[in-house]
């Protein structure tokens, strides 16, 4: 080590900055393309926000309280079925298409979701849909869901 720091002090330091250039180096993974296999399991609801726009123009913002019973979750399965369930102790079920490259739309007998997908990592995926809401009268909501595994 006595070495390499006179190395180092001899060359102003260049050798630590590169060590440490090299060993902070971030260890990245590409996001996925939307597929069955990828999208398949269990995604655990981390957060939930909604955006609110009136007349197009951005009103407010707010983060959906989680109380789940037992958990919040989002189950794609291999046989295109698919399982949500949101603060409350009831599933919703059916099925589910991807369409293109950054969507889906899950069917259940009483709803539509229609997602658009933002990111989607192993570990990480996320993803939005625009909607109105009788809780919002003449409002736009964007909806945007963090799910991880």
């Amino acid at each position: 080590m006595k070495n390499l720091a006179a190395v180092a002090t001899a060359t102003g330091g260049f050798l630590f900055l590169l060590a440490g250039t090299l060993s902070c180096s971030k260890n990245t993974e590409t996001p996925s393309l939307p597929n069955n296999q990828v999208i398949v399991g269990k995604w655990n609801i981390n957060r939930m926000q909604l955006k609110v726009y009136y007349g197009g123009v951005f009103a407010y913002d707010t983060i959906i309280p989680q109380t789940p019973k037992p958990e919040n979750f989002v189950r794609f399965d291999a046989t295109r079925n698919f399982e949500y369930r949101f603060n409350t102790s009831t599933s919703d079920t059916g099925t589910y298409q991807l369409i293109g490259a950054d969507s889906i739309i899950s069917t259940s007998a009483s709803r539509t979701y229609r997602w658009k997908i933002l990111t989607l990592y192993s570990y990480l995926f996320t993803m939005m849909n625009t909607s109105t809401s009788p809780d919002y009268p003449g409002a736009m909501v964007e909806t945007y869901y963090t799910l991880v595994h």
